[in-house]
């Protein structure tokens, strides 16, 4: 099941009861154990730390209150460089 084209995208989720954004590489659908998860690669510099860059991850699709598609890692990684510039000019 992927009844979205998110092949070579990048999908920035926001899920229920967490402030912060989960964002995935070539994402997709995928089950385990009779739940729904979007899987993917944690794109690099997603978050300062790093610590996750280029490692498997996943969100089971059921917390998801939002989502914002990127049709590349080049848009996905423009739109992070102006996030971090709008919240310097605050």
């Amino acid at each position: 099941m992927d009844p979205l084209n998110l092949k070579d995208k990048v999908i920035s989720i926001t899920i229920k009861d967490d402030g912060i954004n989960h964002d995935l590489i070539d994402p997709k659908f995928t089950e385990i154990h009779g739940r729904m998860f979007i899987t993917g690669t944690v794109p690099k510099g997603h978050a300062e730390s790093c610590w996750t860059d280029n490692c498997d991850g996943g969100v089971a699709w059921d917390r998801v209150t939002d989502y914002v598609i990127f049709d590349s890692v080049e848009s996905y990684q423009y739109a992070i460089k102006k996030s971090h510039e709008n919240d310097k000019d605050k």
